[in-house]
């Protein structure tokens, strides 16, 4: 799960009444949440990071075995 998330659409009564404004705000809305998407992908693409070797340790000692059987 991401912390990525998209704003919601702005209320068309809080929208510019110039058109070519409009137009622009929408182009950037556009863009935003196209960029946002190309985000979340890639951070749900990303690998896990690796367990820390003292909690590895740790799992191996609660299953009954020694650091060496992590090898």
């Amino acid at each position: 799960m991401t912390l990525i998330r998209a704003l919601p659409p702005i209320d068309p009564n809080q929208r510019p009444r110039n058109p070519g404004v409009r137009e622009q705000l929408q182009a950037l809305e556009t863009v935003a949440r196209e960029e946002i998407e190309e985000l979340q992908q890639l951070a749900d693409a990303r690998p896990t990071p690796p367990a820390p070797a003292g909690e590895l340790l740790g799992m191996a000692w609660d299953l009954g075995l020694d650091g060496d059987a992590l090898r």
